[in-house]
């Protein structure tokens, strides 16, 4: 398994105007095989930072990810949008384990 954890700080109002983009881009990413979580929350503590968290089957889920028409779409959006800063980082994991809840 695969976790992609990042953040996006966007300008002021920036999130707010993407929120069409970012849904269909949601909607589009979790459909495809291989992606076991895709999501994007708010910083609680500044709400012009997006918090990324993706969990993948494989390196090959991510790959076909990255090729997707829905993908392509999504990068020319943000290519015009306000992003003043981005880190997105992989990491393999051979093991899960339940820290709280289910």
């Amino acid at each position: 398994m695969i976790i992609v954890m990042g953040h996006a700080k966007l300008g002021a109002g920036e999130i707010d105007r993407l929120g069409a983009e970012m849904e269909a881009q949601i909607t589009a990413t979790r459909a495809e095989d291989g992606c076991l979580a895709y999501g994007f929350a708010r910083d609680v503590l500044d709400p012009d930072t997006l918090i990324i968290t993706e969990r993948w089957r494989d390196n090959a889920a991510i790959t076909a990810h990255f090729a997707s028409p829905h993908m392509a779409t999504f990068n020319a959006v943000l290519a015009k949008a306000n992003v003043l800063e981005v880190s997105v980082k992989a990491y393999e994991n051979g093991e899960e384990r339940v820290l709280m809840g289910g």
